[in-house]
């Protein structure tokens, strides 16, 4: 016969039978309790597998970034290389663009001279409408040669876009026009021609009118234009 005389007598007997030990466990806890080890397990190796399954999805969401990341990258390149043709043909179109200006303005420069400038009898010394550009060209060397202008000067007013010579109207006085011709009007296109006129005042000895011809002039080119003196004339392309 087993004699209980003090717990520890209690713990002894329940580990040496380990049937009452488990006995006494149902005796004592809640049906929910007893399930608890096994439940607790189970989540634990249903968490492993999502766990191991959320490894998984992150793993090949990572590869999908990765290659996202890749085809940015090219598509940026893309992007690049098309801006780059698209500005070269943008600056081809403006080129054909001003050209085509140009030489619309060296068809009709007598017209547009005789009504915006009231220039009569007019000579094209150079431009698209020049007979022989060659007395031109011999005025501001031999303007050069007698230290009339200097060097800068004979290259800067040789590359204005038209010189012509005529009469004023009504006072009937020689004058020469230096012109430049441009879609778009900047400023620099006003100080050059400013420049340019007075270079070929000084060669010529007579007055030397500065004028811009162009399609697309602001207000602010305008006021900047009437500063300096210069003629502008606005003309659509």
């Amino acid at each position: 016969m087993t004699t209980v005389n003090n717990i520890a007598d209690i713990l002894r007997i329940l580990r040496e039978q380990p049937e009452w030990a488990e006995a006494l466990r149902s005796a004592l806890l809640s049906q929910e309790l007893l399930e608890l080890p096994q439940r607790f397990a189970e989540f634990v190796a249903n968490s492993e597998r999502r766990f191991a399954a959320l490894e998984g999805d992150v793993a090949e969401l990572k590869s999908d970034v990765a290659e996202l990341k890749a085809d940015v990258k090219e598509i940026r390149g893309d992007i690049a290389n098309i801006n780059v043709t698209l500005n070269k043909h943008s600056g081809d179109i403006g080129n054909l663009r001003g050209a085509e200006y140009e030489r619309k303005i060296g068809n009709n420069i007598h017209s547009i001279v005789r009504q915006h400038l009231d220039i009569r009898q007019i000579s094209v010394l150079k431009g698209s409408k020049a007979f022989d550009e060659t007395p031109f060209f011999n005025l501001i060397d031999e303007a050069e040669e007698l230290g009339v202008i200097d060097r800068q000067q004979q290259m800067e007013v040789g590359n204005v876009d038209i010189v012509l010579r005529g009469l004023k109207y009504p006072e009937k006085s020689t004058i020469f026009a230096a012109l430049e011709v441009s879609v778009t009007v900047a400023d620099n296109y006003i100080e050059r021609v400013v420049a340019r006129a007075n270079t070929l005042r000084h060669a010529t000895g007579e007055t030397a009118l500065p004028v811009v011809i162009g399609a697309n002039i602001d207000q602010a080119r305008q006021r900047f234009a009437d500063e300096q003196g210069v003629t502008l004339i606005a003309i659509a392309d």
